[in-house]
């Protein structure tokens, strides 16, 4: 996996986030599920990690019609696992901002993913997602998310994401005998 350039500046570190994002959006299927939500997502602003400062991002975006719940227009609320993949992207990207990361390669997969849901965002709504990092190591980071309602600041949702760096080359499958 090619390694990203190591962004010096906050606004480095959004412009980085912000052409992986594009960049990830032109590069999957125009009918992928998650293709709405890359074109909505716009990284607000990044922090780099210093010695006094954690890796943060923070993401801004209209929920688009395609994650909707509940086909009830009076209710439109979204659905649980798009929740779940909004934080899984969001909580990824600010890898990117902490000091020698995995040697620049990209966010590793996921581990673990724990949403704790308080409130449904609705279609056309937007969310601000703010995501920090709260530990990294050579091999694993732990990552908090948010999810605010941008219009009166309410709690939506929280999450922890844990995420491992893969091992290159994988694991050797052995053939199971039955």
């Amino acid at each position: 996996m090619a390694a990203f350039p190591k962004p010096r500046t906050n606004d480095e570190a959004r412009d980085l986030i912000t052409k992986f994002v594009r960049g990830y959006a032109a590069a999957i299927p125009q009918n992928n599920f998650d293709q709405a939500f890359y074109k909505a997502c716009v990284c607000a602003s990044a922090t780099l990690e210093t010695d006094s400062e954690t890796a943060k991002a923070v993401f801004r975006l209209v929920i688009p019609p395609t994650f909707v719940n509940s086909p009830d227009p009076a209710n439109p609320t979204i659905h649980g696992g798009a929740i779940a993949h909004f934080f899984d992207s969001c909580t990824s990207m600010p890898l990117l901002c902490v000091k020698n990361i995995w040697d620049g390669s990209w966010s590793g997969v996921s581990r673990n993913l724990n949403v704790t849901y308080l409130r449904p965002p609705k279609e056309g709504e937007v969310i601000v997602i703010e995501s920090e990092v709260i530990q990294s190591s050579r091999n694993i980071a732990t990552i908090r998310g948010v999810m605010i309602r941008e219009s009166d600041g309410k709690l939506l949702a929280t999450c922890q994401h844990d995420k491992a760096k893969p091992h290159r080359p994988g694991p050797r499958i052995l053939p199971v005998k039955l």
